[in-house]
């Protein structure tokens, strides 16, 4: 059974009459006729009595056309969700960003905007330590991530792009004790309270700056209630060197980002990635460049 098959006879029962829905399809009823006499010789099965009254459907033709209805109307939602996904990527991202990069993306899409207005964007935030696997499965156009180059090689269906290479700092108020600090040692931080990214890469940083667990205040993706407490309270917040620097909060002097060095500072790369059987699209390379802008001025 094919679909011009299943749409003959769904329409020849719609209208009772083989005659009239051929004139709905704009085909010949004796090319009508013969579809459907072919269809019932390939299923054993006589699908409508026919009369010079028209057509009924029999027992059998019933239960058939009852499937048929059903698989229509899934090739159409089929047909139409993909009709939607080729005009969504037209003017469509979908971007899978780690929470460091969350001010200047926010920045970038504000500033694209104003001069493509069409453009419409779907931005998902997720811990680092997930984000490979997750881009893998998921339909996204571009990822912004840190990780290791060793990371990228293992992942056969990832292209990527290095953006920079940046490092781990806290941000603190005038409060801390750290403020009048040039950069700060993991062991200087042992004892200290710690508001935290809900997403942020708990066990990197764990490894990396000795965090205690009993020591986090709080945990929260709302950007500006943890940017409120380390001003107003002596709490530090873990992030990466650019990613508030251009926040208002911190060119007044409010909050200082401080390095967290021991010989040397903690670095990590960060990196643009795709899937290579997508590429990157018109659109996302318009984007990200745009976006490397905007980076550009904040670090």
């Amino acid at each position: 059974m094919n679909f011009d098959q299943m749409e003959h006879i769904v329409t020849a029962a719609k209208e009772m009459s083989i005659t009239k829905a051929a004139e709905k399809l704009f085909i010949s009823p004796s090319g009508m006729s013969q579809s459907i006499t072919q269809l019932e010789n390939e299923l054993g099965i006589k699908i409508f009595n026919r009369s010079k009254q028209g057509v009924t459907p029999t027992f059998e033709g019933k239960i058939v056309l009852s499937k048929a209805i059903i698989l229509l109307s899934t090739i159409k939602e089929l047909n139409k969700e993909i009709d939607d996904i080729k005009n969504r990527s037209s003017n469509h991202l979908k971007i899978l960003t780690a929470p460091t990069f969350s001010a200047i993306l926010q920045e970038t899409m504000i500033k694209y905007n104003e001069k493509n207005s069409e453009i419409t964007f779907d931005v998902v935030e997720e811990n680092p330590a997930y984000m490979i696997q997750n881009f893998s499965k998921q339909d996204y156009d571009i990822a912004l991530i840190p990780c290791t180059i060793e990371e990228l090689k293992k992942e056969k269906f990832i292209g990527f792009e290095h953006l920079t290479k940046g490092h781990i700092c806290i941000a603190v108020g005038k409060k801390s004790p750290f403020y009048s600090y040039e950069f700060v040692t993991p062991n200087e931080l042992t004892n200290e309270k710690i508001v935290m990214y809900k997403n942020s890469d708990y066990k990197t940083l764990q490894k990396i700056s000795k965090l205690n667990p009993k020591n986090v205040v709080l945990q929260t993706n709302r950007s500006s209630l943890l940017y409120e407490l380390v001003k107003e309270s002596q709490a530090i917040l873990y992030l990466h060197n650019f990613s508030i620097r251009n926040r208002p909060i911190v060119l007044n002097g409010d909050i200082k980002i401080i390095p967290l060095k021991e010989e040397t500072f903690f670095d990590l790369d960060f990196w643009l990635i795709y899937l290579q059987s997508k590429g990157l699209s018109t659109l996302a390379k318009d984007f990200m460049d745009e976006f490397k802008l905007q980076f550009k001025n904040s670090i």
